[in-house]
């Protein structure tokens, strides 16, 4: 078995140095398919954590009514954290409001402790978060709903509309990413085939002497492997150096600390071994759909 191998290997070897041509070219159009393939799988890794990040952040203000007693909060923080999709209600009174406030103020909100104690025309409030997975607009007009609560905000539609085009962004690019995948397959299988009708004399002298197909076919498809790990190294390189540089240049962020870039390690790593175990699978995919294809033959 050991020595078949070594023979396959060698044969594969052979094959790739004496059709130089086209196993670089073959490898070229791999690395062109595997380079949009690291810019969508980037780009997807941080859309993703973009989404997450403000599904964790975005918060719901529940204003409270005034005639609600101080000793009704309890349950009614009860009925809030029932509604589905709550996962953590935090109740907030008069005095911590106007807290928030003077703190946002900076410098000046001294100005505002005048409108301490009975003074405040502030509301209670709960701060609702939400599990994710819920629609931000549910959860919050069946918190408005409850008796006692007087108005429920989460930032309007535009927050959620713009998660749900995250999201959006997030399916077309996986179907992307599975496109750019067969297309690579489809390369590589057209250059074996080519390299099968190049070696038709070389094919029929083993055919005479008894090779079978399966014995015919493993060098090409550790040619076609092989092909796939050249077309990957350059991806690779331009993933972590190139992610490395865009992280620097932009901060680790996007505009706010809320659209924050995914660090560069581990996530370059993760992202290259998908490219080079990618390459490996379309590779020798790609090789023994083509030799299975073009090896038909009867004996």
């Amino acid at each position: 078995m050991f020595r078949a191998l070594g023979r396959h290997i060698k044969e594969a070897y052979f094959g790739i140095t004496r059709h130089l041509a086209m196993s670089l070219s073959a490898a070229s159009a791999v690395t062109v398919t595997l380079l949009l393939m690291s810019i969508m799988v980037l780009a997807l890794g941080n859309v993703n954590q973009i989404t997450m990040n403000l599904q964790d952040n975005v918060t719901i203000f529940v204003r409270i009514q005034e005639e609600v007693l101080e000793s009704e909060i309890v349950s009614l923080k009860s009925r809030v954290e029932a509604v589905d999709g709550v996962s953590f209600v935090t109740y907030s009174d008069k005095d911590a409001e106007l807290d928030k406030l003077i703190d946002e103020f900076g410098d000046d909100g001294y100005l505002l402790e005048t409108y301490r104690g009975e003074n405040n025309p502030l509301s209670r409030s709960f701060v609702v978060e939400i599990e994710s997975g819920y629609k931000i607009s549910t959860v919050s007009d069946a918190v408005g709903r409850i008796n006692g609560i007087e108005e429920a905000l989460f930032g309007g539609n535009t927050t959620e509309q713009f998660i749900e085009s995250l999201n959006v962004v997030r399916l077309g690019g996986f179907g992307i990413v599975v496109a750019l995948g067969l297309l690579a397959v489809f390369l590589i299988s057209n250059t074996i085939k080519i390299t099968i009708f190049a070696r038709q004399d070389e094919i029929v002298i083993m055919r005479h002497v008894g090779a079978t197909n399966g014995y015919i076919r493993t060098p090409f498809v550790l040619e076609g492997m092989v092909i796939g790990i050249l077309g990957s190294i350059i991806p690779v390189l331009f993933t972590i150096i190139g992610y490395d540089f865009l992280f620097e240049a932009m901060g680790g962020k996007i505009i706010t600390g809320m659209l924050t870039l995914l660090p560069v390690f581990p996530f370059t790593l993760y992202v290259s071994g998908i490219l080079v175990v990618t390459s490996i699978f379309v590779g020798l995919f790609g090789s023994w759909i083509s030799v299975t294809k073009n090896l038909r033959w009867k004996r």
